[in-house]
């Protein structure tokens, strides 16, 4: 008896440590994966016409999965539906199948409505595209919607899945979606095309893909709860306070849809090529949001939401708040440090598909550095939101949301135009002493030409963006101080997370001035120093985080061991 109480306990830990492994894998291959796609994209469809006109036209249908998907979704449904789910299943089901059936016919129409509208829409969205660059973009616009569209069921069937604890294949799901695409962009870059019909070949396969990305989760999702029918029973008690709740939701997805929006339409007002160097940045600019952030999300919310003790709540922020920091050390380091190199690496496929020149490269690595500057900021407040969402508060994280969105952009489009005159010639940055206060874009002729020098605008952008996260987060954090009766977020040493983080930096500047030819083996030699100046540093001044990663994989470890002691009695 003594020996199954023992093993329970083991079981409980682990289940909880798991949850965010089993997150962490699927949202890392999911992510690896869009890295590739990515990278293809950035490299067969170029910096410039082509490439400008995909990236806005990706961001003018994600209207729907950003409004409708995975993070309104999941912040009013999973609470209800966890706590259901352990009470009642059919009640779980009906309220599932009540909320997938809301969900079609709002995407339905809103699908609708959007293919009608897609000239209108993309004008109103990319004021700079003219000619045939905003034609391509209205295109790839009527094309796209179709795959969005779909994609708000995935993140239906991913919220179901959490709330079971099937974390693993609700994040995996989205590597059939990227396999597609990246099927199809091998396929360009060995026939050489590079014309406007590439691009609209690429929007075909991403509705494939996104097809195929609901069909392999909807199995598993009935499997887990048998009960889920369709039905139209929004009037029914769980049912109408999930509604309820996803509005307000949906009011501060909208807030950063808007500031989506419109950081495209000011990208737009930028010189040629602007709105593809943005994308390329963000792709590895949400890469340790997406790995490290949303995986502790994941794993989080359903926990958080069924636990009232005010003093368990605050020992598992401040451990994953610390833990978070500190993983996303070395990924700073680099971001910061190595920008370009890391970007020349990526985009131009390792140095064997030269397509990216060296000044965009420039534009794109001190685009991630500015953004990088928010990123802590950003992750922390994804678990934040998360502490108001399990108490089943959606409005103050959307007015929160909302005011950062106007402080961001405000700040970008003042950012933006003062950078635009300062230029990238033969990887230099040339003009910065010459600047002169800037209100408005570069004449038509200037920002269309293809034979003119890079220039620093989307770095105006992004720094914005890095205001906005951390106003974001200061909000946040006074929310749930208060609102918890709480002292200080973290219960532990902050400086023994930033510390390592420091070195770590000064280590990636240190390796950058090495004149090695291969940019892949150059960033690789890089990282792995920032690696081991991190983690060595951390053992030295005892960094909680890491010696709590080090107990937990023995814990898990040790649990192995136990169920195969007992399958051996």
């Amino acid at each position: 008896m003594v020996v199954y109480r023992h093993s329970t306990k083991k079981v409980t830990k682990t289940v909880k440590i798991s949850g965010v492994g089993a997150a962490a894998s699927g949202i890392g291959l999911s992510r690896f994966s869009g890295v590739i796609r990515s990278v293809l994209i950035t490299n067969v469809l170029g910096i410039g016409l082509v490439g400008d006109a995909f990236a806005a036209a990706q961001r003018i249908p994600n209207i729907l999965q950003n409004l409708f998907g995975e993070g309104a979704l999941s912040a009013a449904f999973v609470p209800e539906y966890s706590r259901l789910s352990e009470d009642d299943p059919d009640q779980a089901g009906r309220l599932a199948g009540g909320v997938a059936s809301f969900l079609i016919c709002l995407v339905a129409f809103s699908t609708a409505i959007g293919f009608l509208a897609a000239e209108p829409l993309t004008r109103a969205v990319a004021w700079g595209f003219t000619g045939e660059r905003f034609d391509l973009t209205v295109r790839l616009v009527r094309i796209i919607l179709l795959g969005t569209g779909v994609l708000v069921m995935s993140a239906w069937c991913l919220a179901v899945l959490n709330s079971h604890g099937r974390l693993f294949l609700s994040y995996a799901a989205p590597v059939v979606w990227n396999l597609a695409q990246i099927a199809v962009l091998v396929a360009l870059a060995v026939s050489e095309i590079r014309d406007s019909s590439s691009a609209e070949k690429l929007a075909w396969a991403l509705v494939a893909g996104s097809i195929l990305q609901v069909l392999v989760q909807v199995p598993c999702v009935l499997r887990q709860n048998p009960h889920i029918r369709l039905n139209l029973f929004w009037k029914d008690k769980s049912t109408a306070l999930v509604l309820k709740r996803f509005f307000p939701a949906i009011l501060g997805r909208g807030a950063l849809q808007l500031s989506s929006f419109i950081d495209l339409a000011l990208a737009s007002l930028l010189s040629l090529g602007a709105a593809s160097s943005l994308a390329a940045a963000q792709t590895l600019y949400l890469l340790p949001v997406a790995l490290i952030a949303t995986s502790v999300v994941a794993a989080e919310l359903p926990e958080l939401s069924r636990s009232d003790d005010v003093t368990a709540m605050s020992n598992r922020l401040s451990r994953r708040l610390l833990q978070m920091l500190w993983l996303v050390g070395p990924i700073l380091a680099m971001y910061f440090a190595a920008g370009p190199q890391i970007a020349d690496a990526l985009f131009n496929l390792g140095g064997f598909r030269i397509r990216i020149t060296p000044d965009d490269l420039t534009v794109i690595g001190l685009t991630l550095a500015a953004y990088a500057l928010g990123l802590p900021a950003l992750m922390a407040s994804r678990l934040l939101q998360s502490v108001c969402f399990s108490s089943g508060d959606t409005k103050t994280p959307a007015q929160i949301a909302t005011t950062r969105v106007f402080i961001s952009l405000i700040s970008g489009a003042v950012l933006m135009f003062q950078f635009e005159q300062i230029l990238v010639l033969g990887q230099s940055v040339v003009g910065f002493g010459d600047l002169n206060l800037a209100w408005g874009p570069l004449s038509e002729v200037t920002r269309h030409s293809s034979n003119l020098p890079a220039r620093l605008g989307p770095v105006g952008l992004a720094l914005g963006s890095a205001i906005g996260a951390w106003f974001e987060f200061w909000m946040l954090r006074k929310r749930v101080v208060s609102s918890w009766n709480l002292k200080r977020l973290t219960n532990s040493s902050l400086w023994r997370h930033i510390l390592p983080t420091l070195f770590a930096f000064v280590t990636a500047v240190a390796l950058r001035q090495l004149k090695i030819e291969q940019p892949l083996a150059h960033v690789c030699l890089i990282g792995v120093g920032v690696l081991i100046v991190h983690f060595g540093i951390s053992g030295i001044f005892g960094t909680p985080s890491q010696s709590q990663l080090v107990s937990d994989f023995r814990i898990t470890r040790s649990k192995s061991n136990s169920e195969e002691d007992e399958k051996s009695l």
